[in-house]
């Protein structure tokens, strides 16, 4: 069993200045004596956080508007524990009161910026955008994302489903070799 670090713990100095002093001419003037405090640094296991990485948020929060947002944080707040949604988007659009095209015009944003998958009513929000839980869900989350992907289902609705017969094998480059049915002798 790996031996417990103590916290990280660090001093940080607190002091009070004249804000008047400052805005009249420019310059600091401390007032009293700094007070001197540790600080502890703790890393905390994941566990039950939900966890928002933000700067994926706020960069899709920059392309929508104020009802696609509402959008958005009705997407977030009303997803289950696997990030999904079953919900049709007219009635995504009654449940908020906004007009069916703007919930459209979100998925598609979200869609585009690879944060949401569709599968029929079924909606999937990226764990690279929020997840609940810990390390090894959301690498199961993310594993389902990517399964729910246009592009994987394009690439299993193209996949050939063939019977060979054992006399035959491909090569690497799909190149059909026949194997032979000859038994080698010994010498």
């Amino acid at each position: 069993m790996p031996a417990k670090r103590p916290p990280a713990v660090q001093k940080k100095a607190y002091i009070e200045i004249d804000l008047d002093h400052l805005y009249e001419t420019g310059e600091v003037r401390t007032i009293g004596d700094p007070i001197i405090a540790p600080t502890v640094t703790t890393k905390v296991p994941r566990g039950k956080f939900e966890i928002v990485y933000t700067a994926e948020l706020f960069g899709i929060l920059d392309k929508l508007g104020n009802k696609k947002i509402q959008v958005l944080s009705y997407l977030l707040d009303n997803k289950d524990s696997s990030n999904c949604l079953n919900m049709t988007n007219t009635d995504i659009a009654k449940n908020i009161g906004v007009a069916r095209k703007t919930v459209v015009e979100t998925m598609k944003v979200l869609e585009s910026a690879d944060l949401l998958h569709r599968k029929g009513t079924v909606v999937m929000l990226s764990a690279n955008f929020m997840v609940k839980g810990n390390q090894i869900r959301e690498a199961y989350l993310m594993q389902k994302f990517e399964e729910m992907s246009p592009k994987a289902y394009d690439s299993y609705q193209n996949a050939i489903d063939v019977e060979v017969d054992p006399q035959y094998s491909f090569t690497e480059n799909m190149e059909v070799i026949q194997r032979s049915t000859e038994v080698p002798r010994r010498k």
